[in-house]
């Protein structure tokens, strides 16, 4: 009883305050990588050259920026439901963190070296492994006795199941078709966030 009286109560909203600092800083040095070729003169063509120099890299910003604003959004909603933490859940926070502020290295890394396998192999993997870890928290979280504040529908889950896991697989897909077909790969990356657009079963329950 007197062990029970000195135990700690771990929120979530620590944890989910942590997150939110560490999006708006990685959202941030993607938009602070962007570096603007220098203009030997102000003419049209000049200027044209330089936007075509620096659009692999606004292309690729964009992509991520949006891709971690829907990741965002996802590490949102499940503390909207999880309300307690413990050490493991903390550790699977923590790992999913990590895996988000890779996420401006590895973007960089694509649009310096765009069109190549090796650089969509990370970029792919990176943003699959920032999926991934949100969902192991997610299915950890769900499943652990004690840590739901509120009622969480079968409707919820298998739709949230499905929207953290689409994207690790359509990006392997693109992972794999860089081997033959590199410019596919790209239009996979931009065509993805879009998969999110889409009205889904979890829309009825926001505001």
């Amino acid at each position: 009883m007197e062990e029970q009286k000195h135990k700690l109560q771990l929120r979530s909203i620590r944890l989910e305050a942590l997150g939110d600092g560490i999006f708006a800083v990685a959202m941030t040095i993607l938009a602070i990588e962007l570096k603007w070729p220098h203009l030997e003169d102000t003419s049209y063509k000049t200027f044209v050259t330089a936007f075509h120099e620096i659009l692999p890299s606004l292309l690729c910003y964009v992509i991520s920026f949006i891709v971690l604003g829907i990741m965002w959004f996802g590490h949102r909603m499940i503390f909207e439901y999880i309300g307690k933490t413990n050490r493991h859940f903390i550790y699977l926070g923590i790992l999913f963190y990590m895996m988000v502020c890779l996420v401006p290295l590895s973007t960089r890394f694509l649009a310096e070296n765009d069109l190549q396998w090796g650089t969509i192999f990370v970029y792919g993997l990176n943003l699959s492994l920032c999926n991934l870890t949100l969902y192991f928290q997610w299915s950890y979280g769900i499943n652990r006795a004690g840590f739901l504040e509120r009622e969480l529908p079968p409707e919820v889950k298998k739709e949230a199941r499905f929207l953290f896991l689409i994207s690790p697989v359509v990006y392997t897909i693109a992972i794999v078709l860089s081997l033959w077909f590199p410019v596919a790969s790209i239009v996979i990356f931009v065509a993805t966030p879009l998969l999110y657009l889409i009205p889904n079963k979890l829309d009825k329950y926001l505001p």
